[in-house]
């Protein structure tokens, strides 16, 4: 039985869900242990942790950082993070400010090819001010520029297309850095979704002598085989195991995705135990 489901995005970045309506489908879904992991922000954890307060479900704090490994992008999964962290809060704000840059970068392009928008109508769209392709992709479709939010980066959002900024990434030694200085545990995520897939075990290799400490081993992205791949490496480099639906607040055959992939309560309790053990 699914126990814990620690990828999870709100509508503080691009999910479609609050951080209320997560708990509380959460609890409805039976799910014990949860983590809200928004893109490059934590704005969603205060209002999560004094919302879930007097509920009967475990709360993990959470991020999903983005960054740069050589010429591939990685994401970091950070887990238990202080989210009072001066160095943390600084450096998620300057992230912040760059994606806000990006998108006006991104509106003025647009503009230039007579689609019209504007930076205050995305942001009317958005919450916690982290704002990022989906939510101008979600815009286009509104005002009919597209069918749909994936015609809408295929026409004008992805690279080689007419609006497209690429967007700035810390390098994984500091984002690893900033995850453990926060007293974080830093997990590599969906790691079968990264480019040049060949190389998974060397990024690993690397990542952990600057600070990672596990593998998101089930995610939606990856088969069983690929899952039991991700488990073996976990156990051959002593990280601690991870999974989530990396739910969006989307809804698949009459039923939201949040709570289809996650942990059982024994990897669960390792994972709570883990973070007990290494931050005692």
């Amino acid at each position: 039985m699914l126990y814990a489901d620690l990828h999870i995005h709100s509508n503080y970045s691009d999910g479609r869900l609050s951080p209320e309506e997560i708990v509380n489908l959460s609890i409805q879904k039976d799910i014990k242990c949860i983590s809200i992991t928004d893109h490059d922000t934590i704005d969603s954890q205060y209002i999560v942790k004094k919302f879930s307060s007097d509920k009967k479900i475990t709360l993990v704090s959470g991020l999903e950082l983005s960054s740069q490994y050589k010429d591939i992008e990685i994401h970091i999964l950070a887990y238990f993070i202080d989210i009072n962290n001066r160095n943390l809060k600084i450096n998620l704000d300057e992230i912040k400010n760059s994606r806000q840059e990006r998108a006006k970068q991104i509106i003025e392009n647009l503009n230039k090819i007579d689609v019209n928008i504007s930076f205050d109508e995305i942001s009317s769209e958005s919450f916690g001010d982290s704002i990022g392709r989906v939510h101008i992709a979600k815009l286009l479709v509104k005002k009919g520029y597209a069918a749909h939010t994936k015609e809408a980066f295929q026409r004008y959002l992805i690279k080689g297309r007419p609006a497209f900024v690429e967007r700035c990434k810390i390098d994984y030694k500091e984002a690893l850095k900033l995850i453990n200085d926060a007293n974080g545990v830093a997990v590599l995520a969906h790691p079968g979704e990264i480019y040049k897939n060949i190389m998974i075990e060397k990024i690993i290799k690397d990542l952990k002598i600057y600070g990672l400490k596990g593998i998101e081993v089930f995610h939606p992205a990856h088969s069983s085989m690929e899952s039991s791949k991700y488990y073996s490496m976990a156990k051959k480099y002593s990280l601690v195991i991870t999974g989530g639906s990396d739910s969006h607040g989307t809804i698949v055959n009459g039923d939201y995705t949040l709570g289809t992939i996650g942990m059982d309560k024994t990897l669960t309790c390792k994972f709570l135990d883990y973070d007990t053990s290494n931050n005692s």
